[in-house]
Parts: C-alpha cells; structure tokens; sequence
C-alpha cells in the first residue's frame, strides 16, 4: 500500500469514548455514530457519501484495498460498541483493541492510501478520511437498524473474537471477500467509469 507520513496512535481505550488505536479517527466515530444513526435515513445515507467521492473516476486496486480494510476496522468497532460482548460473555473491548493493535501498521496505510487519493483529487485529505469513516461507521449503524440489534448482535459478535488474533493474511482475504462483497464507495477502475458528483472543497 501506498506510504505518506506516519499517523499517531494510541494503545488502548474505552469503544464508547476512545477504542481505536488509529489516531483519533474510530473514537470520532464512536462519538458521531450514536447520534448521526439515531436519526439516519436512507436520504441521510446519500446526501452523507456525496462529500467522500468527490469527482473522482475509480479506484486503483490499492485504493479499493484500503477503504474495505477501513471498512472491516469500522465493522469490528460497531459490533463492539453495540454488542460489548461475545456469545460466551468474552470481552470484545479487548479483542477490538487486540485487533487493532494487530494489524496497526496496515491500518495506518490504509488510513494514509486513501488521506492521499482524496488531496490528490483536490480535497483535505483529512477530512475526507474523516467523513469516510464516519460513513462507514453509520453504514453498519444502518444494518442495526434493519435487524435490530439482538439479531444483529447474535449474527455478527463473534467476529470481533474471531479477528482479535488473526494473521494479516487471514485479514487480507477478508477484505478481499469484502471487494466481492461489499460495494465500495468508489467503482473500481477494472468495471468501467462510474460519474459521481462533484463536491465543495
């Protein structure tokens, strides 16, 4: 994956105030989330992705690897917040952070790949990242909502246990299952041209 600088991070922490060992961006989402889903809508959901895509084409696969590698890192997140724990009563605030401390180094370039894509498209790339990870976060908010979150819980917490202590390489065809799985943001370049709106910069 692409290198920029070096983002901060932090070791450990509460998923309700601060889970995320990726600077500060996972705790932003579990502060925004609550609030941003409490009232989502399918309309909120489209007017949210318009300052993320911005007016660019497609994804390189580098780009398209790092938002689903954002993206599984927001999945856990959600889980751990809403579920707490696993189906044995484990603790899923440890294996987030596990999870995370893990895979920190893929993480941050998965953080700087796409802070570069969106300034090389003539964004803040901050703040971009920003949005996207608040996007992603409301993203499985959504699906809480179309569950209910006993149903949700029951289908999706161990997952967090299951990737505290997985291998790159396992959290790699993860990801790529999700590029199949999962629609991105942005089409990548190998499916054609997507034309996606412009946004203020």
């Amino acid at each position: 994956m692409l290198k920029t600088h070096q983002r901060h991070s932090r070791e450990s922490g509460n998923p309700a105030e601060r889970v995320c060992a990726t600077k500060t961006h996972t705790s932003d989402i579990a502060r925004n989330w609550i609030p941003a889903f409490a009232g989502m809508t399918l309309v909120g959901l489209f007017f949210l992705t318009t300052p993320v895509l911005a007016d660019q084409i497609c994804y390189s696969p580098v780009q398209l690897e790092a938002e689903h590698m954002l993206r599984l890192h927001s999945e856990l997140m959600v889980i751990t917040i809403t579920c707490k724990v696993g189906s044995q009563g484990e603790d899923l605030v440890g294996a987030y952070t596990g999870f995370t401390k893990r895979h920190i180094k893929e993480l941050h370039e998965a953080e700087n790949t796409m802070s570069a894509y969106y300034s090389s498209h003539g964004g803040h790339g901050e703040d971009r990242l920003d949005k996207l990870r608040t996007l992603l976060g409301n993203e499985f908010g959504q699906k809480i909502a179309d569950m209910s979150a006993q149903p949700f819980c029951d289908a999706y917490r161990d997952k967090v246990l299951k990737f505290a202590s997985v291998s790159n390489a396992d959290v790699l065809n993860e990801v790529q299952r999700m590029e199949v799985a999962d629609r991105s943001y942005v089409e990548p370049c190998n499916v054609g041209t997507t034309t996606v709106a412009k946004s203020s910069h």
